[in-house]
């Protein structure tokens, strides 16, 4: 081998070595944050009128439900928000409030989301995002079931639903959970 490619390969071997490294900070592991949003699907509801009405016919201005709350309880040190979508049709000629409810281990209430959602009469689909205001984020802890109610408010002119009717009030909703998987 010609000395001279010897001696220019040995030193593009060195220049390449010490020029390609730099040390490097382990204790950067430290500052590292992982971000994380689960959705979970809560209620699906489709209300027809015979749901707002008893067995004499007599309106029944609410409507509730209890659920198992999908959410880890050893994971809400890391809970930076949590935010709820709903998204509510209405065909009826009334007008509907809905509220989300929080109960700890023995059913008892604990907290209401605000605001209540008022739904229109006659109103086509339309998305409501209701978030848990920072500060209150800790209710979480304690929650064991989310609870629905829906509230069929009087009409305007004193009638009162019929049960043949073909008018629904359609319910979807889900909760999204935003995680920050920091060093504590």
């Amino acid at each position: 081998m010609n000395p001279r490619y010897y001696y220019i390969t040995i030193l593009s071997i060195l220049i390449t070595l010490t020029s390609c490294t730099k040390e490097v900070d382990f204790n950067q592991i430290d500052d590292v944050n992982v971000h994380a949003v689960y959705t979970s699907t809560l209620i699906y509801a489709d209300f027809t009128a015979d749901k707002f009405l008893d067995n004499n016919n007599n309106e029944i201005t609410y409507s509730t439900d209890l659920i198992d709350a999908p959410i880890d309880k050893t994971t809400i040190k890391y809970l930076e928000k949590v935010e709820f979508t709903l998204i509510i049709s209405n065909s009826f000629n009334r007008q509907f409030n809905f509220n989300f409810n929080f109960f700890d281990d023995a059913g008892q209430l604990i907290y209401t989301l605000q605001p209540t959602v008022v739904v229109a009469p006659n109103s086509e689909a339309t998305t409501y995002i209701l978030e848990i205001p920072t500060d209150d984020i800790s209710v979480i802890e304690n929650t064991r079931f989310f609870g629905f109610l829906v509230k069929l408010e009087p009409s305007s002119d004193g009638s009162t639903l019929d049960g043949t009717e073909t008018a629904n009030l359609n319910l979807k909703s889900s909760v999204k959970l935003f995680y920050n998987y920091r060093k504590i």
